[in-house]
């Protein structure tokens, strides 16, 4: 008998699917010229939205199973041609399950052309106990293109008392030209065995927050002012407004490509306030509309 014939199958763990969408301008608007759809993303169809804008065309990204489990693997390729406009939002928030084997990940390929505009805005991320997930988000830029990532981590379930009781929760983003340069990278991770309640860290905060805007000249002052924090340097600023007591920092990114934003606050409602009003002051000024209202509320 073959040993190796009577060895069992191995057993899968998790959903290993995605999505694949392209964009193109066509007849003043913009098309889908491509998506393919595997379990557990799914794209639901392109709306256009925003009366104000109305070759701006609104996905929205879904996952049948309810969030993410352990031994997920995930990707996201979203391609935005010349002169094509896209916003691509979530269903919901992002919940990541507990992860007791592999834990989950993201990966995100973005390409934007000349003239391309991209929203990529999720709604938050939210570690439940015992969960670890990594997300990788590569993107390419023209020089003339335009992309927008909104990025919110929440506590966990803080009404069952989970805060911070997830394992681990790291995000990266790189900002690549079409030749491969890299001209910016960050990442967020969150390990709470770091003791993330240290001063350099959370401190007292429980939830981040993360706003970049790729575009040519654009400057972080639009985005502190956006926010409601004035036109102030890239430092720590309290925004009085929130009784939540939200921590805001914003800077340039390198070469003059655009700016981000930074927030911190006790919970994910106060952290998207500040990131909404700065992202509300972002579209006025590159495209002459604020977000049109999120009907889902």
């Amino acid at each position: 008998m073959n040993a190796a014939a009577a060895l069992p199958a191995p057993v899968l763990v998790g959903e290993h699917g995605g999505v694949r969408l392209a964009v193109e301008r066509r007849t003043g608007r913009t098309r889908v010229t491509e998506l393919e759809c595997r379990p557990p993303l799914q794209v639901l169809r392109l709306h256009e939205l925003d009366e104000d804008v109305p070759d701006l065309a609104t996905a929205i990204l879904a996952s049948p199973s309810g969030g993410v489990l352990d031994g997920d693997r995930m990707t996201l390729e979203v391609s935005v041609g010349p002169g094509a406009r896209l916003h691509l939002g979530t269903q919901s928030a992002t919940r990541v399950y507990r992860t007791p084997g592999s834990g989950a990940r993201l990966d995100v390929s973005v390409s934007v052309a000349e003239g391309g505009y991209l929203e990529l805005m999720p709604d938050p991320f939210m570690p439940y106990r015992g969960s670890r997930f990594e997300a990788m988000s590569r993107c390419e830029l023209a020089p003339g293109g335009t992309l927008i990532v909104r990025e919110i981590v929440g506590p966990g379930r803080t009404a069952r008392g989970e805060i911070l009781a997830f394992d681990r929760f790291e995000s990266t983003l790189e900002l690549r030209r079409p030749g491969g340069e890299i001209f910016g990278a960050d990442t967020v991770r969150l390990d709470p065995s770091d003791g993330l309640d240290q001063v350099g860290l959370l401190g007292r905060h429980r939830c981040v927050g993360s706003l970049f805007v790729v575009h040519p000249g654009f400057q972080p002052e639009v985005l502190l002012e956006g926010a409601g924090l004035g036109a102030r340097s890239a430092s720590q600023t309290a925004d009085p407004a929130l009784a939540s007591g939200a921590w805001s920092g914003a800077s340039s990114l390198p070469a003059d490509a655009g700016a981000w934003l930074r927030v911190l606050a006790s919970n994910t409602g106060a952290v998207s306030a500040v990131i909404n009003r700065a992202w509300a002051a972002t579209r006025r000024l590159l495209i002459g509309a604020p977000p049109p209202p999120d009907h889902r509320f």
